[in-house]
């Protein structure tokens, strides 16, 4: 099966959204929600994030924080791990891939030994 992963620019402020359901489907609000990003693969002195709260976004159910992509931020693959509380089923967890990508400088975290001499750079 192909899972498609969204692409996120670096510098840019995103929502990071869940929809949390009882184990029948039902949507519930938590008295507690939490997202962390993580580097996916390899160590990265970003990775993990700080612990952000979440806050609710819409009607039951729908959680989500609002996260600044810092310029500096590593490439590549990352996860975001949500983590939650309700009084009737205690501590539940799930998580989404998800891509940094930086259309601007694409060369920060690369190998300088391995950028091409022949690159022009546009800014």
């Amino acid at each position: 099966m192909l899972t498609v992963k969204e692409k996120i620019d670096r510098g840019t402020k995103r929502r990071f959204e869940i929809y949390i359901t009882d184990l029948s489907g039902n949507p519930q609000d938590p008295d507690e929600c939490y997202v962390v990003l993580f580097k996916e693969g390899s160590y990265a002195y970003d990775s993990p994030s700080p612990r952000y709260a979440c806050n609710k976004t819409g009607d039951t159910g729908y959680w989500g924080a609002d996260i600044f992509i810092s310029e500096s931020m590593t490439l590549g693959d990352w996860i975001a791990e949500y983590e939650w509380y309700t009084p009737l089923e205690g501590w539940n967890t799930s998580k989404f891939n998800f891509i940094i990508q930086d259309k601007r400088r694409p060369w920060i975290n690369r190998d300088p030994n391995t950028i091409a001499p022949n690159v022009k750079v546009e800014e």
